[in-house]
């Protein structure tokens, strides 16, 4: 029986389509990236759960930039690492000089600073949050925040997808998705006209 030999897989997450994905791992040799365009307030992002859905080799190791680029949320951090580390993956991280490799082999004082580092991306992400939400009251005082552009003005159009969408076994998703519009929107839309 043959075993499969450890790789190395890396992980990139950026928020927006301006951040240098290649930056992040540039000097890392692995055999595979996964790399997710999104936030890290959760966990429920395509790449990710690819990466946490593969079957690595034991000894195998996650790349990872930086803590706050795995997870924001302390919560998502310690589940995300204590996943892969049961399973036999090791998670490293490259700006913490940090590697994790479970059971005993952890170091406690890695398991502390794992910890109170999560803590800080998350409190730092909720200070973000606050300063944005004061930022947008304070706009609005000044009349300046007009909030995210409408995508129909037209309220003739309107009427035709509502009506479209209305339509005994009309689709709702395929509806809204002929139109560019959200479900959510299209809903919106349907419950104003009812």
């Amino acid at each position: 029986m043959q075993t499969q030999q450890p790789i190395r897989i890396g992980y990139v997450r950026v928020s927006s389509a301006d951040q240098n994905v290649e930056r992040q791992l540039a000097d890392q040799q692995l055999t595979v990236t996964f790399t997710d365009r999104a936030s890290g307030k959760n966990a429920d992002r395509p790449q990710l759960q690819a990466m946490l859905a593969g079957n690595w080799p034991p000894n195998s190791v996650v790349v990872v930039h930086s803590m706050d680029r795995l997870a924001r949320s302390l919560t998502d951090l310690l589940q995300i690492v204590e996943e892969l580390t049961a399973r036999g993956v090791h998670v490293h991280f490259v700006k913490e000089a940090k590697t994790f490799r479970g059971g005993d082999s952890t170091d406690p004082m890695d398991m502390l600073m794992l910890s109170m580092l999560g803590a800080v991306a998350q409190y730092e992400r909720s200070l973000i949050r606050e300063r944005q939400a004061e930022g947008i009251i304070k706009a609005k005082e000044r009349g300046v925040y007009q909030g995210r552009k409408r995508k129909l003005n037209d309220p003739e159009q309107i009427q035709q997808i509502v009506a479209e969408a209305t339509a005994l076994g009309a689709n709702k998703s395929h509806v809204a998705q002929r139109h560019g519009l959200s479900r959510q929107t299209l809903y919106k839309y349907v419950k104003s006209l009812s």
